[in-house]
């Protein structure tokens, strides 16, 4: 299947489903091929699954109420195993693809599996080292005892129509609850299928998600989402246009300092209209929650 950016809004993706229809006697030494395919341009970072009784889970588990029965040894790092207590992104795969990585990492170059459930903060109003990703909290939630409040309706819709980022919790109905638990990570749902990750601070809650997956849960609330649409793409064509503007601008510059002629038929690539993604920089979001 093709997916075609004019239709998505996206880049171009193709997409393939591979069955296996019968088995085969492989021979795995006709994989290795040639010795000169052998020699790599680079070398992909290892996958380091978490050990049994690791630090970093401890602090993870008591912090969210995580249930023991969450396999935490299926939580991996791309880092060497000599620096893998530094890395700042902590991802999660079923035991499938675990033995799939494990086996196979140093015969195939194996650029992304699983999904990433945890980035490392140092945000003084974190009471753990790890807050939680929405790209995983679909999954662990059902696990999870700690830092999760059901709201209503009415305040989720309010903090994810809001065109500020940061929404007082005054405003909203569910606050009691919400203050309750320990500043930072919250989980908040209206339904157990549709959980959002929150950042909650002293007056103010902002949900952790990218425009997207705003959408997304507005059209799962039943939200005609086509202004809020039309007006996200206004605002990438804009910013297009100004990133053409500064390259030309910069391309000027470099003209005048070679002293070469610069002419408006000088062909500028254009900057790709790249969507959205939601805000990673927790420090900068740390300063303004704080208030």
């Amino acid at each position: 299947m093709r997916i075609t950016p004019h239709a998505q809004d996206t880049g171009g993706f193709f997409v393939a489903l591979i069955e296996k229809v019968d088995e085969s006697n492989f021979d795995g030494s006709a994989a290795n091929g040639p010795a000169w395919k052998k020699k790599k341009m680079f070398k992909d970072e290892p996958f380091t699954f978490l050990k049994l009784d690791d630090e970093r889970w401890h602090d993870i588990r008591n912090h969210y109420g995580v249930d023991e029965s969450f396999k935490y040894q299926n939580l991996f790092s791309r880092r060497l195993e000599s620096n893998d207590a530094n890395s700042r992104q902590l991802f999660y795969a079923n035991d499938a693809i675990k033995n799939f990585v494990k086996e196979n990492m140093a015969k195939v170059s194996i650029q992304n599996a699983g999904m990433k459930m945890f980035s490392r903060t140092e945000g003084k109003v974190e009471n753990t080292r790890f807050r939680l990703s929405q790209e995983g909290i679909r999954y662990l939630f059902k696990f999870m005892n700690k830092q999760k409040v059901k709201i209503g309706a009415e305040d989720m819709l309010h903090m994810l129509k809001s065109e500020e980022n940061l929404v007082p919790l005054e405003k909203l109905t569910c606050k009691g609850d919400v203050r309750k638990q320990q500043n930072g990570t919250v989980v908040v749902y209206c339904d157990e299928d549709e959980p959002v990750c929150t950042w909650v601070g002293y007056h103010t809650i902002a949900p952790y998600i990218s425009k997207e997956e705003r959408l997304h849960l507005l059209r799962m609330m039943g939200v005609d989402c086509a202004e809020i649409e039309l007006l996200m793409k206004s605002k990438r064509k804009e910013k297009a246009a100004q990133d053409r503007e500064a390259a030309w601008a910069r391309k000027e510059e470099e003209a005048k300092a070679t002293g070469e002629p610069s002419t408006s038929s000088d062909a500028v690539p254009e900057a790709p209209e790249a969507p959205e993604a939601p805000e990673e920089n927790i420090q900068e979001m740390s300063e303004h929650v704080q208030e």
